[in-house]
């Protein structure tokens, strides 16, 4: 509910708690942050308005004053943004909703039994979905948009965090919670479209994330137009076949032709981490000493906003990175 009003009718949105979101980032920048991951739109539930028949067709109100003052405040910051568009739980059953009622014309409260499936499926939808939504953005952020001056705060943007729950082929990891699960290619073909978007408007760069280290491959196809990868790793010594642990691995053997960074890892695992999750030993100082020994291109732990069961970070392993490794952190670590 960062960016733009919500389906409970209401808008709690960036530019309505400036000032505690500008503390955050000035904590960000003195620990070493470089860049900040950050969702926008996720599920759907906030930001876009979508017409009788669940296709997007404008942004709300509300959603530019908020993207505006996340970008100033990073700028302020000196933080690059990574824009992550959509999450996965975009195409999760049951996601809440509100419509019109055809009588009374109140807002009924209601579930997608699909999700936003549809959005992603259908071309038309589609295209919808790109020229209402991402292109604005995009453009008001490029080089001859409304906010030009904010532009090179959006270090890149990213089409869905972890595809690899919703694409059908990969049935290992689709979740049981996505009842239409998306072909690969026509999922791909979305990725390539956006990298064309933002190659073409703006100087921000493009990336996408795996799930599962066994994925990452997929997305190095040069029609997709990204420019670096991600993998996320949070290994389960409770589930070893869940998913390869990336930990001791070199960024040349994950299969990738582009630049990797460590996009999500437990920043506190040993100590913070879900009920019933057993994580390796690995502290945030091991993973932060590995990602810059082994030539990963960044190192991004999982959360600063502390929102999930593996908890906010530690501040002494970043600070003590700061110290023994200032050319790679932000300067204000550096005092």
């Amino acid at each position: 509910m960062d960016f733009g009003g919500n389906v409970w009718g209401s808008h709690v949105g960036v530019s309505t708690r400036r000032a505690a979101v500008a503390r955050d980032f000035s904590e960000m920048a003195a620990l070493g942050f470089l860049v900040a991951r950050w969702f926008v739109f996720c599920d759907g539930r906030s930001g876009i308005v979508f017409d009788e028949r669940g296709a997007p067709c404008a942004l709300d109100a509300h959603v530019f004053a908020d993207l505006d003052a996340a970008l100033e405040i990073a700028q302020g910051a000196g933080i690059g943004l990574v824009l992550v568009l959509l999450d996965h739980r975009w195409m999760f059953r049951g996601l809440p909703d509100r419509v019109p009622d055809a009588t009374s014309g109140s807002l009924l409260e209601t579930t997608l039994p699909q999700g936003r499936s549809s959005v992603l499926i259908e071309p038309a939808s589609q295209d919808r979905l790109f020229e209402s939504v991402f292109a604005p953005i995009v453009r008001r952020y490029g080089h001859a948009g409304a906010r030009a001056d904010l532009a090179t705060s959006v270090f890149a943007y990213e089409l869905m965090n972890e595809p690899d729950f919703v694409i059908e082929e990969w049935e290992q990891d689709l979740s049981r919670d996505v009842p239409a699960p998306i072909r690969f290619a026509v999922l791909a073909e979305q990725v390539g479209r956006l990298s064309r978007l933002v190659h073409r408007e703006s100087t921000a760069k493009t990336t996408l994330a795996a799930a599962r280290l066994r994925n990452l491959w997929a997305w190095g196809d040069e029609a997709f137009g990204l420019d670096f990868l991600q993998v996320h790793s949070y290994p389960d010594r409770l589930h070893p076949m869940r998913d390869e642990d990336v930990f001791g691995r070199e960024p040349d053997s994950l299969g990738s032709r582009l630049p990797v960074v460590l996009g999500e890892f437990p920043g506190n695992g040993p100590i913070q981490h879900p009920r019933g999750a057993f994580p390796p030993p690995w502290t945030l100082g091991d993973y932060l000493e590995f990602a810059l020994s082994q030539g990963y291109a960044g190192a991004w732990p999982w959360s600063f906003s502390g929102t999930d069961g593996y908890g906010s970070l530690p501040k002494e392993p970043l600070l003590s990175f700061a110290r023994r490794h200032p050319e790679v952190v932000h300067i204000r670590a550096k005092a």
